[in-house]
């Protein structure tokens, strides 16, 4: 099945004129990411319809067999007919999911202010993730391309600052961009042992969990969103960023 799509050429080139310019780095990651988004939903969308139209057939076979008088033949069919019903299910879902998420992305470009969407853009393509690998894992390529292309996009320069701006605005949704500042060098270093004990997660595994996150967000950390995520004290992540700081997995900005 050919993944191949029409590529509207004049829509993008309209929407290139709204922009900072053609060389944005920003812009030019979501305008590709849009298009490969693109690509994944019309190829959702067609296997869709094969298995519609294949769903019909069965259909008609089982009343086939079944004016025939042939019982086990139209169970058969039956039963793959449920089958592919919820495959198409599936599908749908999919596709829907893959056309939110670029539209999300297409309003981006248009105003600069939801960049602060970003993480949860990217937390939902994480979601698609696992429905994709069942039904599709021909796409699995694009979808990693996607992703890292949004995680460019959090990690740049222009998605910081307006991040900043943001936040100054929004004083009650205060975030903390990228690594928040190391505690006093004078507060008392508290061993790891003592950590294991005061919660469920082991430390070790709290600075795995840690720089899995920042991995996977592109370099922004959030510490009330990691803790919140993960239940633990907040005064626990920083230590722990404190700790990685020294070892050198991370580097604070």
């Amino acid at each position: 099945m050919s993944l191949s799509t029409s590529w509207n050429k004049g829509f993008f080139s309209k929407l290139i004129g709204l922009f900072r310019g053609p060389h944005d780095p920003t812009l030019r990651n979501i305008q590709e990411a849009i298009y490969v988004l693109e690509k994944m939903a019309n190829f959702i969308d067609s296997t869709k319809k094969t298995l519609e139209n294949k769903y019909e057939e069965h259909q008609r076979r089982a009343k086939l067999f079944a004016s025939e008088g042939k019982k086990e033949y139209e169970k058969i069919f039956i039963e793959e007919s449920r089958h592919i019903a919820s495959l198409i299910s599936l599908f749908t879902k999919v596709h829907f999911d893959i056309v939110r998420v670029k539209h999300r992305l297409e309003t981006l470009t248009l105003v600069e202010e939801p960049m602060k969407l970003l993480p949860e853009i990217a937390q939902e393509l994480d979601m698609i993730k696992p429905e994709i690998e069942r039904i599709a894992p021909e796409l699995t390529t694009l979808f990693y391309e996607v992703r890292r292309r949004v995680n460019s996009i959090m990690a740049s320069s222009n998605f910081e600052a307006l991040s900043s701006l943001y936040n100054e605005r929004n004083v009650n949704e205060k975030k903390e961009a990228l690594l928040p500042p190391l505690p006093p060098t004078e507060k008392p270093r508290v061993k790891e042992a003592s950590l294991q004990s005061s919660n469920i997660i082991p430390f070790k595994t709290l600075k795995k969990l840690i720089v899995d996150e920042i991995k996977k967000s592109g370099g922004v950390f959030v510490i009330s969103d990691f803790a919140r995520k993960y239940g633990v004290p907040k005064h626990m992540v920083r230590t722990a960023l404190k700790k990685l700081e020294e070892e050198g997995v991370i580097r604070s900005h």
